[in-house]
């Protein structure tokens, strides 16, 4: 990058760390182009948080996303510059945005888990049976963390340094 935005993204990265400047890269590169959810099996889908925060996950499952959770990562990986551009003492906590679009990414996810659960323990002691069998058959537990790749824990963990770091400077400035 050459000229005035040259200069606005070097003042950015500047402003931010180097070790923040990553943490964005890291996300961006794993939100949008990474398989987060890994469903083994005959068909295998690859599934990114982009389509996760899209909503429409059978589109994911032909290859596709919808434009609204490339917007959302996008958007969040933009909030790298709210402090250099707002000088407020909230400004850090716009690095908290990341992770609160992950959450309202996989927050699908736990609902359905939740969902199949409370189907399972109405239907008594036919659906302990039932979980049982499925238990020992694939050897899962069947909880909602069982498909996430190491992508995703990655992402996770990156976005809660994320939201972490943009708090600590936060209550640093306070």
């Amino acid at each position: 990058m050459t000229g005035e935005g040259g200069k606005y993204v070097k003042a950015i990265f500047a402003n931010v760390g180097k070790d923040v400047a990553i943490g964005y890269g890291v996300f961006v590169v794993l939100a949008m182009f990474v398989n987060l959810i890994s469903t083994g099996g005959f068909a295998d889908v690859s599934i990114t948080l982009a389509d996760l925060l899209s909503g429409n996950l059978p589109m994911a499952s032909t290859g596709g996303s919808s434009g609204k959770g490339i917007f959302l990562v996008l958007l969040a990986s933009a909030t790298i510059a709210v402090p250099h551009f707002w000088k407020h003492k909230f400004a850090p906590l716009a690095f908290t945005l990341p992770f609160l679009f992950t959450i309202y990414g996989f927050w699908p996810l736990y609902e359905q888990h939740r969902a199949q659960k409370q189907a399972i323990e109405a239907m008594g002691e036919l659906g302990q049976i039932m979980g049982q069998v499925a238990e020992q058959v694939d050897g899962s537990v069947g909880g909602p963390f069982d498909s996430l790749g190491i992508s995703a824990w990655l992402l996770l963990a990156t976005v809660i340094f994320l939201a972490f770091t943009g708090l600590m400077r936060f209550l640093a400035r306070s």
